[in-house]
């Protein structure tokens, strides 16, 4: 997970979102409560807390000998929280697919990834989307973007790249962006300024509409 906060309250909420996630079952405000060593209370204020965050939600009752208790149990969102070696394993298939593409080759194969996943996307904000719709998705998709105003009109900026460790490694991976935002977009697509070349954040400009 990110980097813990040092005081109570924050280790509260981080040790019971770790207690759901390495939990087979969903779990009571009881039962947490008595496995943090906080009060019942306590422990209700934290989970009440992370439900409304979205990180964890609603499972079916527990089972006691008196009432029912609430079940509770990590959302999507909650174990999204956690770290993923996502980076390692994309490192590791960009390597192989390497081995057997020539590059053009390659650059044509990412360029199809990201018309797919333009197509998956595309569904929420119709064809030709604007940059403020694209930058939108983006953040999404775990970027910090934004649209600024370029010295040709609007462009679009992002101040990390989820490919980042990837395009460091072959400049390739930067077309799964390019044919994302042209097919978004349905414009040519300038990539003026790229993290990957030692840049401090990406520029990308909108040209005119694509044939």
């Amino acid at each position: 997970m990110d980097a813990f906060v040092s005081n109570g309250t924050a280790n509260s909420r981080n040790r019971i979102l770790e207690l759901l996630l390495r939990s087979e079952r969903p779990l009571s405000v009881q039962a947490l409560a008595a496995a943090l060593g906080i009060s019942r209370n306590g422990a209700h204020r934290q989970v009440m807390s992370l439900e409304r965050e979205g990180l964890i939600e609603r499972a079916f009752a527990i089972r006691t000998k008196g009432r029912p208790s609430q079940g509770f149990q990590l959302s999507a969102a909650g174990k999204a929280t956690f770290p993923r070696q996502y980076s390692l394993l994309a490192k590791q298939l960009l390597t192989e697919l390497a081995r057997y593409l020539d590059p053009e080759e390659l650059h044509r194969a990412m360029q199809r990834i990201g018309r797919t996943l333009a197509t998956s996307l595309s569904a929420s904000v119709g064809p030709k989307a604007d940059e403020a719709l694209i930058a939108g998705l983006m953040r999404e998709l775990g970027y910090e973007s934004k649209v600024v105003e370029g010295p040709d009109g609007a462009e679009i900026e992002a101040h990390n790249c989820v490919f980042h460790e990837l395009a460091m490694a072959d400049p390739a991976i930067c077309e799964v962006d390019l044919a994302l935002l042209r097919s978004l977009s349905g414009k040519s697509v300038d990539h003026r300024r790229c993290m990957a070349k030692g840049a401090g954040s990406c520029r990308f400009a909108f040209g005119p509409a694509e044939a």
